[in-house]
């Protein structure tokens, strides 16, 4: 049993006017890609990490044939936030219609701590940063409601394994690094706290470019981009990497 990790899949099934396919190349067939990627690298008992941006749909109820997508793909899923999940308002209606529908393979990550294999995963969504392009004053709010959500995740972690025998992994949707791959306040708690492995999605197209991958200075955590487009949709196995 392995454990993988792919963010941003994009759904469109239940919104085909919202096809990612109209930015470019790299997103042609997507949906089928995924599909069929899955299919052969996923057998049943493993694990797919999704941090974020899995569906398009505004609202929850039209999500169906969506998350019927991803119930059906091998596995277990463990779901996180992105900035496009609009139809996300609290983890415990995610989880309701979930069960409503009968979709018994996903999972909800929210500041909590999930087992799995011989790891402990948390997440939350993240945010933009001060430098970026457009970072307003409401965006100010909700970067600092994330700041206090990653403190939570760290700590549900600790909690959880307070003498650090499993592997602490966690999902973010935005990265946690600068453009330049520099600390920043999201860092500071991931290595504070000795998290063994931070996974990140957002970056699209050109901006893979500002992707880090690997352990800041040579020692520390492990990052890993999982953006659905930098894998080429192909989830990528995390479990079996020696510096991890």
């Amino acid at each position: 049993m392995s454990i993988y990790a792919m963010s941003d899949l994009h759904l469109a099934i239940s919104d085909p006017d919202k096809t990612m396919e109209v930015f470019g190349n790299g997103w042609d067939n997507y949906m089928q890609r995924i599909k069929e990627n899955c299919e052969a690298v996923l057998k049943e008992g493993d694990t797919l990490l999704m941090p974020g941006d899995i569906s398009w749909v505004m609202y929850l109820k039209d999500g169906y044939e969506d998350f019927k997508f991803i119930n059906d793909l091998p596995g277990k899923k463990i779901i996180g936030r992105g900035n496009h999940d609009y139809y996300w308002t609290t983890a415990k209606k995610l989880r309701d219609k979930f069960s409503e529908w009968g979709f018994d393979s996903l999972e909800i990550v929210r500041n909590n701590c999930i087992p799995v294999e011989d790891c402990l995963v948390t997440g939350t969504r993240g945010w933009k940063f001060p430098w970026d392009d457009d970072f307003s004053s409401e965006d100010r709010k909700i970067l600092d409601r994330e700041l206090i959500r990653i403190g939570l995740c760290a700590r549900a972690l600790a909690d959880g394994d307070p003498e650090h025998r499993y592997r602490h992994i966690l999902m973010l949707h935005y990265p946690p690094l600068s453009k330049d791959h520099e600390v920043t306040e999201f860092t500071e708690v991931i290595e504070k706290y000795d998290i063994d492995l931070c996974i990140y999605g957002h970056l699209h197209g050109r901006s893979h470019l500002k992707a880090f991958e690997g352990k800041r200075d040579g020692e520390g955590p492990l990052y890993r981009c999982v953006s659905g487009d930098f894998l080429k949709f192909k989830p990528l196995e995390i479990g079996r990497f020696e510096t991890f």
